[in-house]
């Protein structure tokens, strides 16, 4: 029952005896060289580093030799810890001063210099917490600069260098407002801006839709990406652009289902895509999506929708009436071909879906026309088509084999030959 305890007993004391210290499985600078060897990287001179950006894993995954590393302007640059912290200071220390002035041109001027000095101080050592600070402030000098092209440059090359930065919302934020200021600008692309720097150089619009949707690519599950997903969907609609606007719209439903724009996105997704419909000779798509959505709006957003219910209504009136109008061109169009067979299918689904409508008496017409008429009209000179060999590659596979064919003559054999099974009482009644 206790065999154990003696192997516990002697393992301890041969832990703790000074000279058995190699039965230790980890000792203190093994088991820190293989935390640096998981966190970080050796660098040139032998130091261990924990690689803060990407340009650090790439840098570790180099295959170039280390004295070609130590060129200037070819290899890495001289870290520099101290010069780089006193220039975050006065780059610091510029902002505050930027953000204690009262002149707006001076502010600006103010607000620009500080944004080169945090990116000099980043400069100094790079891969680095310091580095990405200086990435973040630098960004945000030239966001309170006005200056928002430098701006979302800066955001990017943050997110770019440190993917899993902190600044993470508050970068979506500036963002957000910068894509939302750049929409309001239907500008062409041969329009080149050269004086107001906070636009872009051409294409302001197209700009603001690229960081928007830049935004939801990299932040997929923030806070605010249904906000920016029903931005792109209203500045799409605004434009006119309805297959755009009606895909953005879907995306927000289906992607965020707390959304509070959700109603909004039925609603005007309704509307986009009776917009984006063609007509009958086109895809109905777009119309099964606006059907759906509209039946989907009583039972999710009653409220909404009752305040909302004469265009709702209307919706759903014009639903019915192009679902009615594909099936009447279609019943036409067969009638017109005298495949009256065919013609009476799509007037019948008239009738009994959408009686109410103004096709509703037309395919009582088209009834009354092909009435006592063949479903399939007779083709022309019919009768020469066995002079010619037909392309029909259906109907020669569905004619019976050889053996089936004698399987169907015995049997009709059998049945000739079997004996006829007289009822005694049905002779009787004969007789009588």
């Amino acid at each position: 029952m206790r065999s154990w305890l003696p192997t516990v007993i002697l393992t301890s004391l041969l832990y703790a005896l000074p000279g058995c210290a190699s039965l230790n499985p980890w000792k203190d600078e093994e088991y820190a060289r293989a935390k640096n060897g998981i966190e970080g990287y050796e660098d040139t001179e032998g130091n261990w580093v924990r690689p803060e950006g990407i340009s650090a894993d790439k840098r570790r995954n180099s295959d170039l030799p280390k004295f070609i590393q130590k060129i200037p302007g070819l290899g890495l640059r001289q870290v520099n810890k101290e010069l780089a912290r006193n220039k975050y200071r006065e780059a610091d220390e510029i902002f505050r001063q930027a953000a204690a002035t009262n002149d707006d041109s001076e502010r600006r001027k103010l607000f620009r210099q500080a944004g080169k000095k945090y990116i000099d101080s980043g400069k100094d050592w790079v891969s680095s917490a310091l580095e990405q600070d200086a990435y973040f402030m630098a960004a945000e000098s030239y966001y309170f600069a006005e200056d928002y092209p430098k701006a979302e440059d800066y955001y990017l090359k943050l997110l770019k260098e440190y993917p899993r930065t902190r600044y993470q919302d508050r970068v979506d934020q500036r963002r957000s407002a910068i894509g939302h200021y750049w929409l309001q600008f239907p500008d062409k692309f041969y329009n080149i801006n050269l004086t107001d720097n906070k636009k872009p150089l051409n294409d302001t619009q197209n700009h603001g839709k690229r960081v928007m949707e830049k935004i939801r690519l990299d932040s997929p599950t923030s806070s605010i990406a249904d906000d920016v997903t029903m931005e792109i969907a209203n500045t799409e609609f605004q434009r006119e652009n309805w297959n755009e606007a009606l895909d953005a719209y879907r995306d927000l439903i289906e992607q965020y289902p707390d959304s509070p724009h959700q109603f909004d996105a039925h609603f005007l997704g309704v509307k986009a895509a009776l917009l984006a419909y063609q007509g009958p000779q086109y895809s109905s798509e777009p119309l099964d999506h606006a059907d759906s959505m509209l039946k989907k709006i009583g039972k999710l957003f009653p409220t909404q929708a009752q305040e909302q219910q004469d265009k709702i209504r209307e919706a759903m009136a014009e639903v019915k009436y192009r679902k009615a109008e594909r099936l009447f061109v279609e019943a036409q169009y067969r009638a017109n071909k005298q495949e009256y067979g065919a013609a009476q299918i799509y007037c019948e689904q008239i009738l009994e879906d959408y009686e109410d409508t103004p096709f509703g008496e037309k395919a009582k017409q088209i009834l009354a026309k092909a009435e006592g008429k063949p479903a399939v009209p007779t083709p022309y000179l019919h009768f020469m088509t066995k002079a010619f060999p037909t392309r029909d590659k259906i109907t020669p596979l569905m004619k019976p084999t050889e053996s089936e064919a004698n399987t169907d003559n015995l049997v009709r054999q059998g049945n000739r030959n079997k004996p006829t099974v007289h009822n005694a009482s049905s002779d009787n009644a004969i007789k009588r």
